[in-house]
């Protein structure tokens, strides 16, 4: 699925016009009010040349108002690096075609979009040749990065996949890879679509190209710590969705104790604290609702109720719950208030503006909670089953 980069062309003039035409002996071909694709040559006249499509400039500013970053190089092969869309049709605007010294006219030219800073900097020193790309990094770099995957249980040995090393768990089916984007800067793809799309939501990384072997793709992570802590984030989320709860809970009903009623609390209980468990870990700890983090206070709130789900599975389905703080935890219980399917909070009719102003509620200013199509079969029944209806 192609993704719109939204790097914008003016900030990405900025970079090469600043730190980086010094560092690559970068040199334009033309003044920097030229609109729609300024010509670049590096290490002099005969170096490599490279363009970057603008919109039209604003002539009293120079202002470029492109909102992606489309980048045009001599036919190579470029690199697999994270936050970089390979651009399938030439570019063929006239300033191109009739340059005589361009050698990036259509039949030998390669293009693409660029997500970031990081990334335009990665790409522009792999094409000068100064300096290497995804998988050629320090050992220092390499064993802090394996350090931090070890930590959050990705205990299999590492490989190199392209561009990408890859980190795999003997806990969870679910697979990292990590790209090296320059001086502590990072970007992860991930095997799992449904912890991919939880991340996002989480964290608000820029999402880059996704692929058959990685349906979710995160770039222009700073930082060895933001690194450290998206990669727990992501195991944890890796167990919360595996199936280990449903064994656990598996084992423990194949010896219940002898009475019936004794047996049906005592699993019921149990199947009740695993399903917090797993909610714990897939909110991060935190309500759904409020962000509130008192994590002995938080209640996990089944959608569909236990004694109305048909399956185990059910039952202790992450996605059939949400973490919440104890009154909003009564209030949905009781199906005061369900969510429709983007997020909102909807108020049942007996739930009055005077009730809410006295449990101390603004619904109004609550933002959506960040739902995955998997809750949506379970909220639908919620919704169908409202305050005073028999279930």
């Amino acid at each position: 699925m192609a993704v719109l980069f939204p790097y914008p062309a003016h900030d990405a003039l900025q970079v090469i016009d600043g730190p980086l035409a010094r560092e690559l002996s970068i040199h334009r071909y033309d003044g920097p009010k030229r609109s729609k694709a300024q010509l670049f040559g590096m290490g002099g006249p005969l170096g490599r040349q490279f363009a970057i499509v603008l919109g039209n400039t604003d002539v009293v500013t120079g202002y470029h108002p492109a909102k992606q970053t489309r980048m045009l190089f001599e036919k190579y092969e470029l690199p697999p690096l994270a936050g970089i869309e390979i651009s399938t049709e030439p570019y063929q605007g006239s300033r191109i075609r009739v340059q005589q010294d361009s050698k990036l006219q259509a039949s030998n030219q390669v293009s693409c979009l660029v997500a970031d800073e990081s990334t335009l900097v990665a790409l522009l020193r792999w094409y000068a040749g100064v300096a290497a790309v995804a998988t050629d990094v320090s050992a220092f770099e390499l064993t802090r990065v394996t350090k931090a995957a070890r930590d959050a249980g990705f205990d299999l040995g590492t490989k190199e996949e392209g561009g990408w090393t890859v980190f795999r768990s003997t806990a969870f089916p679910t697979q990292i890879g990590v790209s090296f984007q320059g001086e502590e800067t990072y970007a992860i793809s991930l095997s799992d679509r449904e912890i991919g799309a939880r991340l996002h939501a989480e964290l608000r990384v820029e999402a880059c190209t996704a692929t058959a072997l990685w349906p979710s793709c995160f770039t222009g992570i700073s930082g060895y710590e933001a690194l450290y802590s998206a990669i727990q984030r992501i195991a944890m989320l890796a167990r919360a969705l595996g199936e280990e709860a449903l064994l656990e809970f598996s084992e423990i009903v194949k010896r219940p104790p002898n009475s019936t009623e004794a047996v049906r609390q005592v699993v019921q209980r149990v199947g009740q604290d695993i399903f917090r468990r797993r909610l714990i870990q897939y909110w991060g700890g935190k309500c759904a609702m409020t962000g509130l983090n008192i994590e002995t206070l938080l209640r996990a709130s089944h959608i569909k109720p236990w004694a109305n789900c048909d399956t185990d599975e059910e039952r202790l389905d992450v996605f059939n719950g949400l973490l919440l703080a104890p009154h909003l935890d009564a209030l949905f219980d009781k199906r005061l208030i369900t969510f429709s399917a983007d997020g909102y909070v909807v108020r049942s009719a007996y739930l009055s503006d005077e009730h809410v102003r006295q449990l101390g509620l603004d619904f109004e200013s609550m933002p959506p909670i960040a739902l995955s199509v998997r809750h949506q079969e379970y909220l639908a029944w919620h919704r169908a089953h409202p305050f005073g209806q028999q279930v």
